[in-house]
């Protein structure tokens, strides 16, 4: 490997005028006397790595200077030396936040909550918003500042890089290093309806870049949200996909007040995960998103870890943890809201194993009592909205890999009469990563509600993107929930089964249902009603409320700088108001 001996002065010199104020310079390292030994200066990105220490920045920023040092070690070419003297720029003091979201938390007419990340023992912090849509830094100099204390909360040492081999390999960062953060949280309420904010969190001289979301109406009309899902963020292709996707959403939908987002943030689960890949997730690929609205998370059965990083992440409504027994892992995944003429069931399947569950009788304890529970009491204390959508990770019915689960016979089981008692309309769904529409589904023996179907295009049958040969539609939820998968926002995708796959598949075997490999559904492929298939690109749906309907248009992302195509079009209607269900099962 050619190195590169430059004047170690002229390297410090270079270095230092780089550096953020205040730098000391030290001086020059003594030459040897010792004539018979030749003296070696340190190259460019070997003093880099002695003067900026890990301990002075922001993890992020001191990462990305990490992979520039290994990419001039590995080939000290001039564009790896101009991006390493670019990242010495961009190194960002310990002091200032980083992974921030705004999350939808108790009334979005009122109400919003706030989480971001600082360095281990930097405990201050506190969020300021202002009534303005796009607010500067002299915005926030004025009088008219909205000021919340956040709660610091110290981290468990997590493990950084973990089993994510794509940042080891990249930045020499070894897999057991860990670190520990703080996780500030905040709950801002007495907003004003129907505004415009803008916010930004920190403490005085250490501010973040600022945000924007918006407050839910008085009298709430018409309005949209997007839904995206399974960005499974691992290495760098990954990432960019999902930002792909996130700058198509705010190109193509920028009056969108939400983005629900069910799950699977991250690729790598258990105890040994990667903090790399939630970081990535908030300082990279989400990030066009949750600086310009706020988030509706809930969990994925690959962000599971006791490390809970998704606790530690997000300031979601946690009274159901709070009022169950046997609460769930993570904080914040079970929680509900209304928004204009909708009421929003979030949940989590993921701990349905936490009290008693059997795979042969297909039962759970914590959803049918904890979880159903839930879903009777909110539609219960919300019984004039006109529609109710649930939004999971987990599917109840799909049509690609995961539909041979052993798990979903247990859901299904547990969750159906939850559904049907609850009269819910929609099931937004994520976990398959391809795009399915389902039913509406009649609860009582899993079959699709023809009547209620309606205006669907016949078009040619592709066996990849569109294996039903469906398109648009309109789906009546009057007597059964409509199922709905957006496929993926990012890089990982499945296939759709075929009917004769479907009917090679089932079985009303129970113990064989334990295999991984069968699902117990008559006719399954019956119940795919709409386009189905895989898009083979990054996608995302727009939901508009209307007046007469729920509109689905969906978009697939076409470049890097936010085009999109439209993938499909279909509406969701209900024509009889929603019953009160006892809140008993």
């Amino acid at each position: 490997m050619k190195k590169i001996y430059p004047l170690l002065i002229s390297c410090i010199a270079l270095l230092a005028a780089c550096k953020p104020d205040p730098i000391v310079t030290p001086d020059p390292e003594p030459q040897p006397q010792d004539t018979t030994e030749q003296y070696v200066p340190k190259t460019e990105w070997e003093l880099a790595d002695s003067l900026y220490t890990p301990a002075d920045y922001t993890v992020p920023s001191h990462t990305m200077l990490k992979i520039a040092i290994k990419a001039c070690a590995d080939n000290p070419s001039e564009d790896n030396l101009a991006t390493l003297r670019q990242k010495i720029k961009d190194l960002k003091p310990k002091t200032e936040p980083y992974c921030m979201v705004a999350t939808i938390n108790g009334d979005p007419k009122t109400h919003m909550g706030f989480c971001w990340f600082t360095n281990e023992g930097v405990t201050e912090g506190e969020v300021q918003i202002v009534a303005k849509a796009d607010a500067t830094e002299a915005d926030f100099a004025g009088g008219d500042v909205i000021t919340v204390a956040a709660t610091p909360t110290p981290t468990k040492a997590l493990r950084y890089s973990g089993k994510a081999r794509y940042i080891v390999n990249l930045s020499g960062i070894n897999a057991s290093v860990r670190y520990k953060y703080v996780s500030h949280k905040a709950l801002a309420e007495n907003l004003t309806p129907g505004t415009a904010y803008s916010w930004r969190c920190g403490y005085d001289g250490h501010w973040s870049p600022i945000g924007r979301f918006r407050t839910e109406d008085a009298n709430q009309g018409e309005y949209s949200f997007v839904v995206m899902s399974d960005s499974h963020i691992e290495n760098q292709v990954y990432i960019d996909e999902a930002r792909r996707c996130a700058k198509a959403v705010v190109k193509t939908v920028p009056e969108a007040r939400f983005c629900c987002f069910p799950g699977d943030f991250v690729e790598d689960g258990d105890a040994n995960n990667s903090e790399w890949e939630w970081e990535r997730w908030f300082e990279e690929s989400l990030n066009p998103i949750t600086m310009n609205m706020a988030l509706v998370p809930t969990d994925g059965n690959h962000d599971d870890s006791p490390n809970i990083n998704y606790t530690y992440h997000f300031n979601t409504n946690n009274d159901f943890n709070v009022s169950y027994t046997n609460a769930p892992q993570f904080e914040g995944i079970v929680y509900n809201f209304v928004y204009g003429d909708v009421l929003f069931l979030v949940f989590s399947m993921q701990d349905f194993w936490r009290e008693t569950h059997n795979y042969i009788d297909w039962t759970s304890i914590y959803l049918t009592d904890h979880v159903g529970k839930w879903f009777c009491d909110k539609t219960a204390q919300n019984p004039n909205t006109k529609y109710r959508i649930s939004l999971a990770h987990f599917n109840l019915f799909s049509g690609s890999d995961h539909s041979t689960d052993k798990e979903p016979p247990v859901f299904r089981n547990c969750m159906l009469p939850v559904m049907k008692k609850c009269e819910i309309d929609v099931a937004l769904q994520g976990h398959d990563h391809t795009y399915e529409v389902i039913g509406p589904v009649n609860p009582d023996d899993c079959t699709p509600i023809l009547s209620a179907i309606s205006d669907v295009e016949e078009v040619p049958v592709d066996n990849n993107k569109n294996i039903t040969g469906k398109k648009g539609g309109t789906y009546c939820t009057d007597d059964g929930t409509f199922y709905f998968i957006g496929a993926t926002c990012g890089h990982k995708r499945y296939y759709p089964h075929n009917r004769a796959r479907m009917e090679r598949d089932y079985t009303d075997d129970p113990n064989v249902l334990q295999d991984n490999k069968h699902h117990n559904v008559k006719n399954y492929f019956d119940l795919f009603t709409g386009m189905f298939g895989q898009p083979e690109a990054p996608c995302f749906t727009k939901i508009t409320v209307k007046d007469d309907c729920l509109e689905f248009n969906s978009y697939t992302v076409i470049d890097g700088d936010g085009n999109t195509s439209l993938l499909n079009t279909m509406k969701v209607v209900r024509t009889k108001p929603h019953g009160v269900p006892q809140v008993n099962l």
